[in-house]
Formats: structure tokens, sequence, C-alpha cells
């Protein structure tokens, strides 16, 4: 099976599995898988970033998850985020007293920044799933990533020549970009005008800062590959590398639409 059949077939197992778990599933479940969905993708971010230690900061890590998945409703935002970050940094501070390296810094630094984006991502997942309209709303914007990604791959393989991103992405393209913003906000606003009823120009911004900001995070987990000198963050998806090349879009887009959202409404 070649690259683009792999592609195709686990972007529909991952549409599939993501509908049943939008839709069809309690609260509970809902939350519990986001939590799971996050964990992965710390141990994966760990693996990737090859920082010793790692056992240790994901246990500590599910420690204010585990309040956070019962509970959201009742732990301040910050507290799941903050957590982790301060008792960490102190714990970098206590092993690598002795350690000058840059790099293991640098590393434990992007470890730091990704983790906070996962957790503020599924906290964001589980906040807004429980709110009137929140399962459209998430639906929209996960369609809109989605679409905007694939509208990048087609259009760049198709009509790329000018490089986006060179010394971050090689392989994207300011056509290719140019493609997913169009789709993607097409696919997003459109979503929430027929499901929503949300108005027009709302819609059209919300669509746009969604694509837009999705652009930032895939070109954010890029970055992070090419310090740590690897092509996918996993292979746990086939054609797609691991849950961090599928999710990276969605880590810091979800949360800041999702605001501007609740915001605006």
């Amino acid at each position: 099976m070649n690259e683009l059949s792999q592609r195709i077939l686990t972007a529909i197992v991952l549409a599939s599995g993501a509908i049943y778990w939008m839709f069809y599933t309690d609260t509970s479940l809902f939350n519990l898988i986001a939590l799971v969905v996050g964990v992965l993708a710390v141990i994966e971010l760990f693996a990737m970033v090859q920082l010793p230690s790692a056992i240790l900061y994901i246990v500590t890590l599910a420690i204010p998850s585990l309040f956070w998945l019962w509970s959201p409703e009742t732990i301040p935002t910050l507290f799941p985020l903050l957590v982790p970050s301060v008792l960490w940094m102190v714990i970098y501070v206590v092993v690598m007293r002795h350690n000058s390296s840059a790099e293991v810094f640098t590393r434990f630094v992007y470890a730091q920044w990704m983790t906070t984006l996962i957790m503020l991502f599924c906290y964001t997942l589980i906040t807004t799933h429980a709110l009137s309209h929140g399962v459209l709303f998430l639906s929209g914007a996960i369609l809109g990533v989605w679409a905007a990604d694939i509208g990048a791959y087609f259009v760049g393989k198709a009509l790329g020549k000018t490089k986006l991103c060179p010394s971050i992405s090689p392989g994207k393209s300011v056509e290719g970009f140019l493609g997913g913003l169009v789709l993607g906000t097409i696919t997003a606003a459109g979503f929430w005008l027929n499901m929503l009823g949300m108005d027009a120009t709302k819609a059209l911004v919300l669509a746009i800062v969604l694509v837009l900001v999705s652009v930032a995070g895939d070109l954010g987990e890029s970055a992070l590959k090419r310090a740590v000198g690897v092509k996918d963050s996993g292979k746990m998806l086939p054609g797609h590398g691991g849950i961090l090349d599928r999710i990276d879009a969605l880590l810091p887009s979800i949360p800041v639409v999702a605001m501007l959202w609740l915001t605006l409404a």
C-alpha cells in the first residue's frame, strides 16, 4: 500500500472515530478519550525529545489531569496547566544542576511548551463539549482544520512553487497555504452557518482565525521535529506519522477559536 492510500485509509478511520467520539459518547467517556489522547501525545512527545525522567513527568502530568477529568467545572483553568510546569521546572533544576548542556535545556523548553498546549487543548475539548451547541462548534472547527490540511496538501502537490517557510518545513508552499485557507474557511464557516445558525460575518472571521492559527500550530510542531532531528513525531498512525502530527494544527487553534466564540457570544 502506497503512502497516499495509507493516508486516506487512516483518515477515514480517524474521521469515523472522531464522529463517534463527538456525537455518540456520554460526557464521562468523551472526557476519558480526550485524556487518553492527551497522555498518548505527551508520551509520544517525550519519546521524540528524548529527555530523562520521561515516565515520572507523565505520571505527575496525570495527577492534575485526573482531577480535571472528573470535575473540570470546579478546577480553575490554570491549575492543570501550571502545576506540571512549575513542578517540572523545579525537578529540572534539581536533576540537571550539574549539566550545562544548552541542547538539553532547549528540548526541555520545547517539551514544556508542547505539554502546555496539549493540556490546554484537552481542557478546551472537555469544557466546550459540555456547553450548549459545543459539540457542533467543535465539529465545525475540527472539520475546518482537517479541510485546510487536505486543501494545502493537494493544492501544494499540484501547484506549489513558492516555499512558505523553508527553514522549518520545506514541503509547505504559499500556494498550498492559500488552498488550505480557502477550503478550511469555507468548510468551517459553512458548517457553523448551517448547523448553528451563526452570523455570517462571525462565522467567516472565526473560520479565518481558525485556519491561520492551525497553520501556526503545524509549523510549530515542524520546528520541534527539526530541532530534535526527526521526520515524524511517531508511528502510531500509518501515513500520518504520530498523534502529534495529526493534532498539531488543532492544539492552538481549538482553544483560540473556542475562546473567541465564547467572547463574541
